[in-house]
């Protein structure tokens, strides 16, 4: 397995000065990437309290949020037929309701402003299903075709909405991490670019989307996962390259 080095930045420096950014959580190591990444090019940066409503959140910062990112993260490698409907229901509301209140609280307020903004949403690549993810997939599919709809909804209001769908992702506490570790092989080999994805690979997504640089994006999703996703890769032994399978004898 290859690894990817740090880079610098896709945007200039100060591409966010005087700009107020809001993520919906702080804990996952992307989420901590992004906050770093925004404030270093002199973005004021604000993360929203575990369980705290969009309104309070809002109130509490005390100014126009020009950029909202909501980046909740989970992920379970659980059948679906295990898990009980409250579970379930509770990890939908953290993903789903969550994202749902701080957009909608954000665009309101961006609407009485009459000034647009930025909303980029961050869920798992779950395009072709994710077994054992039943929930966080269906979750997934759910954001995506959120940010879509809103996508046209708000365009008169200069409202764009983005969303990052992600693969597994060095620093993450991500259960195929120990599924690939049972079965023996670097979770890595299972994706066709032969490594993880790193924190860096999205933040810089993030930011070319949210910058200037991204005003002409609305209702796009990019995935970052190495092609993981078009091969349900755990499913499956260290990837090959299908010509080299074509020419061995």
């Amino acid at each position: 397995m290859t690894m990817t080095v740090s880079r610098a930045y896709p945007v200039p420096d100060e591409s966010f000065a005087g700009k107020v950014i809001l993520l919906t959580d702080g804990a996952d190591p992307v989420s901590r990437g992004l906050a770093a990444a925004f404030a270093e090019l002199g973005g004021d940066v604000f993360v929203a309290a575990e369980g705290e409503r969009a309104s309070a959140s809002f109130n509490r910062i005390g100014r126009p949020v020009d950029i909202l990112v909501n980046c909740h993260w989970q992920k379970t490698l659980i059948p679906a037929e295990e898990i009980p409907l409250v579970q379930a229901q509770r990890m939908m509301s953290r993903l789903f309701d969550t994202a749902f209140d701080y957009s909608t609280e954000f665009a309101r307020r961006r609407q009485l402003a009459r000034s647009g903004g930025s909303i980029l949403m961050l869920i798992e690549a779950a395009e072709l299903g994710l077994p054992g993810s039943s929930v966080t997939a269906a979750a997934s599919a759910a954001l995506q075709n959120f940010a879509r709809s809103l996508a046209v909804e708000w365009a008169e209001d200069a409202i764009r909405c983005n969303v990052i769908a992600t693969g597994m992702i060095e620093g993450r506490a991500d259960p195929a991490f120990e599924l690939a570790r049972q079965r023996g092989i670097a979770a890595g080999d299972t994706v066709p670019l032969g490594q993880l994805g790193t924190v860096e690979d999205v933040v810089a997504a993030a930011l070319y989307f949210c910058s200037a640089y991204g005003v002409y994006f609305s209702g796009t999703t990019v995935t970052i996962d190495g092609g993981e996703n078009l091969r349900h890769s755990l499913g499956g032994p260290p990837f090959t390259a299908p010509r080299k399978r074509m020419l061995s004898p």
